[in-house]
């Protein structure tokens, strides 16, 4: 097997430190963003912002909460812990099912002898195929041994492009050169788990099916496509003065219906070193008098960044190496979040859904708001995203169960899927590791911007909405 470097192609024409981010005193002050609702080009730096007053609106009601889950729910698989989960998609962002095998890809670790709190440190993409989109065989970990870059392989997204060919983005979390991985108490970032570094990659293989299910040749050659800059995007050097991790993670590649072309979200922080940024007025919003923001909230600099496939035929080609741009971010979190993890898109109705998730403990100062689901709507790829509901809030957790699910990823017939994290029970935590039960979203209003829940569905169901070959 062999591994292959790629310099990383960043055509950015000026240091630019987008909307809401101050880089360190030497560096130059970034255009202030205008607001506008106005289409821009991909490529503009126009980053919308998620403000402080919108998140001092958030409140989980009948709503948006999350219905609670018995501690008696069914494990899909006792052979791995199962946690950040995505279907097999074209790139037009609908489940596909291949040969009348439904796939799914999650991040997986091993159950025995490892507590569930040390997953993260063990992580691989495995993969699970049904023929119902419900009943999930698991099928092992989709990428050969040795062959993925970093400690740890994080979440990103595959699709099927051309005949059997697939292309899976991940997170290469770790350093290459880091010793193994070495889970401590209680888990955590330590000398034995490496450093946070993390990158975004790319490999391509195959799919196949026979009488026992699915399985996947390939995936020898891995790439590095992105690393985070310091101009557009925080690097870990940057982010260690940070009170939370840094994010450069969660690719999510996708088509443009409106230029056709091929674009990847992911998950970022606001470029310049952690404490150097200031919280002003774009960031801010409209506050109630008398809201004061802490001054550790300059530290929460979360935002969901954009980069280009720059091949020639706009293609995903699993012969040849990738050239990607890194663009300004879709939408800034400075001030209000340190996380905006998993980003992804839903195109319904010629609007732009962007959907995001996050911790309560990664709100800045000040602010709080659920584990859970949050989304913003916008009229193009790069617009004036809006937050849903006026606070970004569309599913979080109830108070009797903070920890309950997580991940959540909302597919484009609006159906949401998550895992199972951690249910309080008579005799101590319950944890999950596990598909939760999937949840229907309803989007209403003039604009399309209003969210509520509107059903509850099996436990782990993911159906295909688009079928390719024939069904065996």
């Amino acid at each position: 097997m062999t591994r292959r470097r790629t310099p990383l192609a960043l055509a950015v024409s000026t240091a630019l430190l987008f909307t809401g981010a101050h880089a360190a005193a030497a560096a130059p002050e970034p255009p202030r963003p205008v607001t506008t609702k106005a289409v821009l080009d991909p490529r503009a730096e126009y980053t919308a912002n998620w403000t402080r007053g919108q998140a001092l609106e958030i409140a989980t009601d009948e709503t948006n909460a999350t219905p609670l889950i018995p501690t008696s729910f069914p494990t899909m698989t006792d052979e791995v812990w199962v946690w950040d989960t995505w279907p097999l998609t074209d790139l037009e962002g609908n489940p596909v099912s291949y040969n009348g095998y439904n796939v799914i890809f999650s991040l997986t670790a091993p159950r025995e002898g490892l507590f569930f709190g040390d997953r993260h440190w063990q992580a691989r993409i495995g993969y699970f195929f049904s023929k119902n989109g419900r009943d999930w065989t698991y099928g092992g970990h989709l990428f050969p041994d040795d062959a993925s870059f970093g400690l740890r392989e994080w979440a990103g997204s595959t699709v099927l492009t051309e005949d059997d060919e697939i292309h899976t983005f991940y997170t290469a979390s770790g350093s290459d050169d880091s010793p193994p991985t070495i889970p401590l108490p209680g888990g955590g970032y330590g000398a034995n788990n490496g450093d946070p570094l993390q990158r975004l990659a790319h490999a391509a293989g195959t799919i196949a099916t026979d009488d026992d299910g699915v399985f996947f040749r390939g995936f020898d050659d891995h790439q590095i496509v992105a690393e985070a800059d310091g101009e557009l995007y925080q690097t870990m050097e940057q982010s260690m003065a940070g009170p939370i991790i840094y994010a450069f993670r969660d690719p999510f590649v996708f088509r443009d219906p409106v230029d056709g072309e091929i674009y990847a979200l992911f998950e970022g922080n606001n470029a310049g070193v952690a404490g150097s940024h200031t919280c002003d007025p774009a960031e801010i919003g409209d506050v109630p008098a008398g809201h004061e923001v802490p001054a550790d909230a300059r530290f929460y600099t979360g935002n969901i960044g954009l980069m280009h496939l720059d091949d020639v035929d706009d293609e995903l080609d699993g012969e040849a190496e990738q050239d990607w741009t890194l663009l300004p971010p879709l939408l800034s979190a400075e001030c209000v979040n340190q996380q905006t993890e998993r980003p992804h898109l839903v195109i319904r109705d010629g609007q732009y859904y962007l959907w995001t998730i996050s911790h309560q403990f990664t709100f800045a100062p000040g602010l709080t708001g659920p584990d859970g689901l949050y989304g913003f709507v916008g009229d193009g790829l790069r617009s004036d995203y809006r937050p849903l509901n006026g606070s970004a809030l569309v599913l979080g957790n109830p108070e009797d169960a903070p920890l309950q699910n997580y991940s959540h990823f909302v597919m484009p017939n609006l159906l949401v899927e998550s895992f199972i994290d951690t249910i309080p029970g008579p005799d101590g935590p319950v944890y999950g590791g596990t598909l939760a039960p999937t949840l229907q979203l309803e989007v209403f209003g003039e604009d399309g911007d209003q969210t509520r829940l509107d059903g509850v569905l099996p436990y782990g169901y993911i159906p295909a909405t688009r079928a390719v070959g024939s069904a065996t």
